[in-house]
């Protein structure tokens, strides 16, 4: 009897596997926040809401990120990242899907940096602006100022842009700079000098050195050769079979185990997903996984196969509960300083890797707070755990608004409650407790916070019979592109040709030492304009226009 009970929980492992791979997200569908200084706030496309944005956590289509004093930076994988300087706020449109490729990013105000170190096809990363829409033609570095009063500026620093706005579109090669206003070109391209000149671009300039100058050598998979830095800098690798070459963790206490410090939250894409609150928890709990062995602790496996958690969860009357998994998919068990990565049957209570805590603190803002010690967790009887994660969604977050005077005012945000799937049979949990909202850097129990920009309204829609409010109101439309990529014969040269207009009329090109050698000036800082090694051309009307 022992040995079906194994086979049919292994059996439930295949199928949570196999729908994990049928799963309509890739590695790249959900973005992490990987540096943060000063404040940021983040809104769930799901969400009424704001909260507080901390490093490592996930964002995914649909959401809004946004920094009052602070700075933020967003990994988008592929060595592709987006910067926002203080004040800025941007919407995630559309991010990679196993459908498509598109990553859309709005910029609404402030101003970003854009690094795309990796683009597999042209087209398929653009950013909008309320005047100009970008779309990125080869990888480089990009800086996007958007004022309040519809103005735009875009400074190449590297790499190839198409702008479109309301009157044509330019291609935008290395080292040029271009003025939009109310969706209007009021400049033409003219050179500027590649130079840090404000402090949002040698902040930019420092993150770029952190990630490229590190050198060593290559323990991960090419698909997660970003994370090498960050590894290497907070753990050693060990070569241990039949596994390779293992991360383990410096720094770390005794008493320290994976999923353990950090938080959960929902994202309707994927589920119940992990934050961790270790610097370095990104790459080792979305990928691969954690063994662990007496007298050396726990390391962690590398896989490239992104998930919202690698753990084996049990849901009972009134507890969560969870264990990582082993290499083999099943949960780890710890027994007695023995380590059981391909344990079957009714799971050890007193397991060191098994965390516990009460239903009603599943969103709790750190779990090593609530979870329930061993003599608890040994009350709880016989349990089982799954891939699956709780049947479970939290039902849509509303918002009161109260005025401190001036520009603070409290954000009270009442938490929602979970709805539990039929097919569960456990009861809802209809708790609801009140808390504070908080934007502030100095800490929780803040409650005066600094008012982000209004946001267009947001519609609650019905979707699987829960509420939940519908994504931004985007009222501002994206300029389409006017420009068609084609390759030369020789493959040595690109052709941007424009899909309207007379194509048999004589192209007019100028040379970039016709550009401006003006100094522009902006509240953030000013490039200023110089020669430049590399020559670009410009279309002026129909014809086409190339770059070498």
């Amino acid at each position: 009897m022992r040995k079906i009970f194994g086979v049919l929980i292994a059996g439930l492992f295949l199928l949570a596997t196999l729908s994990a791979e049928e799963s309509k997200y890739t590695n790249y569908s959900i973005v992490r926040l990987s540096s943060l200084t000063g404040n940021a706030y983040l809104q769930r496309a799901s969400d009424l809401g704001y909260e507080e944005a901390v490093v490592n956590m996930p964002i995914s289509e649909g959401d809004r990120l946004g920094t009052t004093e602070g700075r933020v930076e967003v990994y988008l994988g592929k060595g592709n990242y987006i910067r926002l300087d203080n004040n800025t706020k941007i919407d995630f449109l559309s991010l990679p899907t196993k459908d498509s490729a598109l990553a859309q990013i709005k910029a609404w105000s402030g101003s970003i940096y854009f690094r795309v170190k990796t683009l597999e096809e042209e087209k398929k990363i653009e950013i909008h602006t309320p005047d100009v829409s970008l779309y990125v033609l080869d990888e480089g570095l990009f800086r996007i100022n958007v004022r309040q009063n519809n103005q735009t500026e875009i400074f190449i620093f590297q790499g190839v842009v198409e702008a479109a706005g309301e009157t044509g579109s330019i291609v935008l090669n290395d080292g040029q700079k271009l003025e939009v206003s109310n969706a209007r070109f009021t400049s033409r391209p003219s050179r500027f000098q590649a130079v840090a000149e404000d402090s949002f671009d040698r902040w930019s300039a420092h993150r770029d050195s952190q990630i490229n100058n590190y050198q060593a050598k290559a323990f991960l998979p090419k698909e997660l050769g970003d994370f090498e830095y960050e590894l290497s800098e907070y753990g050693e690798w060990i070569y241990i079979p039949p596994y390779g070459y293992v991360w383990a963790p410096n720094s770390v206490d005794a008493g320290w185990h994976p999923y353990y410090y950090g938080r959960w939250t929902w994202l309707s894409l994927c589920g119940w997903t992990w934050i961790p609150y270790e610097p370095w928890g990104w790459c080792t709990f979305h990928y691969g996984r954690w063994h662990w062995a007496h007298g050396f602790g726990w390391y962690w496996i590398p896989s490239t196969i992104w998930g919202p958690a690698w753990v084996g969860w049990y849901w009972g009357y009134d507890y969560f509960g969870w264990a990582p998994l082993s290499y083999w998919d099943y949960p780890v068990v710890i027994v007695n300083n023995a380590f059981y990565g391909r344990y079957t049957g009714d799971y050890p209570l007193h397991s060191r890797a098994l965390i516990v805590v009460h239903k009603n603190q599943l969103k709790a803002r750190n779990v090593s707070d609530v979870a329930l010690r061993e003599e608890s967790v040994k009350s709880l009887g016989k349990i089982t755990l799954l891939t699956q994660s709780p049947p479970l969604k939290p039902v849509a977050n509303q918002i009161s608004v109260e005025k401190l005077g001036g520009e603070k005012l409290i954000l009270r945000k009442t938490e929602g409650r979970l709805e539990t799937d039929k097919i569960n049979k456990a009861p809802v949990d209809r708790a609801i407790t009140a808390k504070t909202g908080v934007l502030d850097s100095k800490g929780v129990g803040k409650d005066e916070i600094r008012r982000p920009e209004s946001l267009p309204e947001r519609k609650i829609i019905k979707r699987d019979g829960v509420g939940y409010p519908s994504s931004p109101a985007i009222s501002i439309k994206n300029y389409p592109r006017k420009i068609e990529v084609k390759k030369s014969s020789s493959g040595l040269k690109r052709i941007y040709e424009y899909i309207t207009g007379s194509k048999s009329g004589s192209s007019r090109t100028s040379s970039s030492s016709q550009g401006s050698s003006r100094r522009i000036s902006s509240s953030s800082g000013s490039h200023s304009a110089a020669p430049s090694r590399s020559s670009s051309s410009r279309s002026s009307g129909s014809g086409r226009v190339r770059k070498k």
